[in-house]
């Protein structure tokens, strides 16, 4: 995230969502609007200590005189959503980046089905403001995550889509059934999911089997715990535009040799899921790892440096 991406704003509100999570209303330090966005964006934020982390938007694409973000205090954080949770109070200053939007709503949708878990609400709760504006009919399925009953709830059953939503509880009635809330929909209908690994991909293979295209699923993961450590070959990185030759070991990610060589690429989920460090390959075999690059953009040359790496010796990249 470059210096002159960012915008300073201040914390005007802070609120415990539940044990673990909160939402954070920023609005700009020097007054006036933000940067616009799209509903399912999300936004680099700087964190005290140095930390660059990103979270969704959660509040309305309409508004331009606030974000509101999501966070989740993972027992696994890297650093970044326990110095927000912790640290962070009304009045704080933070700053932000440009709005991206890498889950956004295609504007041929007619329908839609919604489903998310825990903290995946939070992309999830601008996407159902936005369908309910456009007034395109949907179904919102929130599944509470057992650490944090409750979360965001107020806000939901304050929005205009509180009667698109039904809320459900692990290990309680009614159960989230989502084969059976997939089955018989229009062959229109987009579905939208966002939450872990383990709860979203029995989802999408179900949806799948009931004839959902891949052009019609729509996802966004949320991943806290850090990857183990790569115990893999060790391959070169070579700079285009000025030839330097970086070894990367096998114990480190392209991303984070580079850095500490002093070719710096922006990261921030560091697992393959956000897609801050996508970079193009002008050479060489990559080993895709990632979560969140289409084909389409792996047949362009598309990797991400956090995770993915070389099948051969040398990877030439467009830096």
């Amino acid at each position: 995230m470059s210096d002159d991406a960012l915008s300073p704003v201040i914390v005007a509100k802070k609120t415990i969502e539940a044990e673990n999570m909160a939402s954070f209303e920023l609005i700009p330090a020097e007054g006036g609007e933000l940067p616009a966005f799209t509903a399912g964006s999300h936004v680099d934020v700087s964190i005290p200590g140095g930390l660059v982390r990103q979270y969704s938007l959660i509040n309305s694409e309409s508004e331009r005189h606030r974000y509101v973000i999501g966070v989740w205090k993972d027992a696994n954080s890297r650093g970044g959503s326990k110095a927000l949770f912790q640290q962070v109070n009304e009045g704080d200053r933070l700053a932000v980046g440009t709005p991206r939007n890498r889950f956004a709503v295609p504007r041929d949708t007619k329908r839609a089905l919604l489903f998310a878990r825990g903290i995946g609400a939070t992309p999830i709760l601008s996407i159902a403001d936005h369908l309910k504006a456009k007034n395109i009919p949907f179904e919102f399925h929130y599944l509470f995550a057992g650490g944090s009953p409750g979360a965001f709830k107020s806000t939901i059953e304050a929005s205009a889509f509180a009667a698109n939503t039904s809320f459900y509880f692990e290990a309680a009635e009614p159960r989230l059934n989502a084969a059976n809330l997939l089955a018989d929909r229009p062959d229109d209908t987009h579905l939208f999911l966002c939450g872990v690994d383990w709860w979203l991909d029995p989802i999408i293979a179900s949806a799948q089997q009931k004839g959902f295209g891949v052009n019609r699923i729509h996802v966004e993961r949320f991943t806290g715990k850090a990857p183990p450590p790569l115990l893999d070959k060790v391959f070169d990185v070579k700079i285009a535009s000025t030839g330097k030759v970086i070894k990367i070991p096998g114990d480190r990610s392209v991303s984070t040799a580079m850095e500490e060589a002093g070719v710096k690429i922006p990261t921030s989920c560091e697992q393959g899921a956000c897609g801050t460090c996508k970079v193009k390959v002008l050479e060489g075999e990559v080993d895709h790892r990632d979560k969140r690059l289409k084909p389409e953009e792996k047949e362009q040359g598309w990797f991400l440096a956090c995770v993915s790496r070389a099948k051969g010796d040398l990877l030439v990249l467009d830096l």
